[in-house]
This record gives structure tokens, sequence and C-alpha cells, in this order.
């Protein structure tokens, strides 16, 4: 009986060394690829901010004083408003933009803890749960991610497009009625 229970502790500690000997590489290369996609995100959502900051300081620069508002005649005060309008909206979309991101960035962090857990668990040589299921989970999340960086670039791209043509048309117009 002595023999058995001995045999059992060893079968069971070859088959868990085996277990995250079996992982290994794995979680490596997800933590490696999970870092580089952090970043990406990290980059992306700092790109957004940043934006919405252009956007917040293009709008406040788009007050003509009195005496240029007194110049302006009507169609010239409808093409300002449509301009501010422009930067407005790109400011709203900006803001939903930023909202998507920052709960994608909640979900990041809290899959990440997930990563952490199989990192510890390889550094102690005892892995948690279904390892595989994990990693498959974790993979998926950072191709979303991968997305997301993508969609959320071309946005930022689109946007700050957006706020240089108006501030641009701004400065046209008011130039245009200074003169």
């Amino acid at each position: 009986m002595r023999k058995l229970i001995i045999l059992s502790i060893l079968s069971i500690a070859l088959a868990s060394c085996s277990n995250v000997g079996k992982f290994k590489e794995a979680i490596e290369t997800l933590s490696t690829d999970w870092e580089g996609t952090t970043a990406k995100v990290t980059a992306v959502v700092d790109q957004i901010n940043a934006t919405q900051a252009q956007a917040k300081s293009a709008l406040e620069s788009m007050n003509p004083s009195e005496e240029v508002a007194a110049t302006l005649n009507d169609d010239q005060k409808a093409k300002l408003a449509i301009i501010q309008q422009t930067v407005q909206s790109q400011m709203g979309e900006l803001g939903t933009l930023a909202q998507k991101a920052f709960e994608f960035v909640s979900q990041w962090q809290t899959e990440g803890e997930k990563l952490t857990a199989l990192k510890d668990g390889l550094a102690a040589g005892k892995l948690p749960g279904d390892v595989q299921a994990t990693i498959d989970s974790l993979k998926e999340l950072m191709g979303t991610a991968e997305q997301n960086v993508t969609n959320w670039t071309g946005m930022v791209d689109g946007a700050k497009t957006a706020i240089a043509s108006a501030t641009q048309s701004y400065n046209d117009l008011i130039g245009g009625a200074v003169q």
C-alpha cells in the first residue's frame, strides 16, 4: 500500500512537471506577444487623448473677437457655425471612442491577471486551472486588441484630418474677414 501511495505521488509529480513543460513555450510566447500588444493599445489610447485635447483647443480658438465677428456677413457666420459644429462632432466621436477604449483597457487589465497567474504558475512549477483554455482565451483577446488598434487608429487619423481641415477653414474665413 505504501508503495502504491509513493508511486501515485511520484506519477502526479511527473505529470505536473510535464504539464508545466508542455505549456512553457506557449506561455512565454503569449507573454511576449501580450506585452507588445499592450504597448500598441496604450499608444492608441494616448493618441485618442491627445486628439481630444487637440479638438478642444481648436474649438476654443474658434471664437473670433467681437470686432471680427461684427465684420462677418450671414454666409460667413453660417460657415463659422458649420466649422465649429464639425469640430464639436469630432469631439463627440472621440469621446465615444475614448469610452470604448477605456472599457476595453479595463477588460485587458483584468484578463492580464490570468496571464500573470500562468506565468506565476510556470515559475512555481504548478499551473492553475485549464491552461489551454486560458491561453486560447487570451490569444483571442489579443486578436481583438489588434483589430481595435487598427480601427481606433483609423478613427483618430480621420478625426485629426477633420480637425486640421476645420482649423484651416476657420483661419481662411477669419483671414478673409479681417482683410
